[in-house]
């Protein structure tokens, strides 16, 4: 979850970065249109033709319903179908990321986009126990990644960027659930000054910004 601040400035711009220029949008492993981070920013995609898919999705969201069922191991769109391909937090979920990986590199354009964010040091956040059911009632929870492991999976990208969102100190403060702390301006403020995110440090989480 983002907390405002740094992070949430990094988020955004790299987005910004990502879309800008960007006429056909995947979202893909999403649960429906715009979910997680990405709803204060739906005004991005304006005009462009977006598209949520999910595996399995759940149909309950009214107008924000994901648009399609996609395996993001083996996706049905055509190659090179998109501008830019955006996967939030969904990494950890499948169970090849090395196909995934493939298969988000093969449904991009030439110069389009990926932005992927992914957990590092975070506590396990799936929801099944003994079956694997990667559908958005029961999904499992299997791998974290470094980000010489990132660099390894999307090594067929240039201009490959991974990037830590947060620091050791608001990485501690999720640690021991006092993230509520960082809503409050006085301590947002502080972390941003003092807090120094960098690659091979504790962080909650990775970014990753690729062209292909």
């Amino acid at each position: 979850m983002l907390m405002g601040g740094k992070p949430e400035k990094l988020f955004a711009d790299r987005l910004r970065q990502a879309v800008a220029e960007a006429r056909d949008v995947l979202d893909i492993g999403t649960s429906q249109r715009f979910a997680k981070e990405l709803r204060p920013y739906e005004s991005l995609f304006a005009g462009k033709n977006y598209i949520a898919a999910g595996f399995q999705p759940a149909m309950a969201h009214g107008e924000y319903n994901c648009d399609r069922h996609e395996d993001i191991q083996a996706m049905t769109f055509p190659e090179s179908s998109f501008d830019a391909v955006l996967c939030i937090e969904v990494l950890e979920h499948v169970a090849d990321p090395f196909a995934a990986a493939r298969e988000l590199h093969r449904v991009l354009r030439t110069g389009g986009f990926l932005f992927l964010t992914t957990p590092f040091l975070a506590q396990y956040h799936g929801k099944g126990r003994d079956s694997y059911t990667p559908d958005h009632e029961l999904y499992p929870d299997f791998w974290r990644f470094t980000h010489q492991g990132l660099e390894r999976l999307f090594s067929e990208f240039h201009r490959l960027e991974v990037q830590p969102l947060d620091g050791p100190i608001e990485f501690r403060l999720k640690q021991f659930y006092l993230t509520p702390l960082l809503a409050w301006p006085p301590v947002r403020n502080l972390v941003d000054r003092v807090d120094r995110p960098r690659l091979g440090k504790a962080t909650t989480r990775h970014l990753v910004l690729g062209v292909k």
